[in-house]
């Protein structure tokens, strides 16, 4: 009988750490509704933008390194941030892929938008 409840505790904490909402969309919710001149004044001039079905998509690559824990080599790593802009000039979602994407909430906040009203959101949001 322990041993299901303790395999069931464990499911359930993995599928509630997966339902857990990524620090990466977390921050690409503070530019919904936004411009995207708003985006390229904090974030720079994007790497490349793609032209879509009547929206585009502006796409913003940091490269680095890192260390391998336990070794002494060393891997490259890349982030892609994605925008997507409508015909208006508003972000309407953003997406990320990489594996030098930021993934704890203090290191992806160089990233939120400045002007967002966390304290707006909260109040419009079924957490309150």
């Amino acid at each position: 009988m322990k041993k299901i409840l303790l395999t069931t505790t464990i499911l359930l904490a993995g599928l509630m750490a997966y339902a857990a909402e990524h620090p990466m969309d977390m921050m690409f919710k503070t530019w919904i509704g936004t411009s995207i001149k708003s985006a390229i004044k904090e974030w720079g001039d994007p790497s490349d933008i793609d032209y879509k079905r009547g929206q585009r998509e502006y796409k913003w690559i940091t490269t680095g390194t890192r260390f391998i824990p336990g070794t002494m080599f060393e891997e490259r790593t890349m982030c892609e941030r994605k925008l997507i802009v409508d015909v208006k000039g508003k972000i309407v979602y953003g997406t990320f892929t990489g594996n030098g994407c930021p993934f704890t909430k203090e290191s992806v906040k160089r990233w939120n938008n400045p002007d967002f009203d966390y304290m707006q959101d909260m109040i419009n949001s079924d957490n309150y």
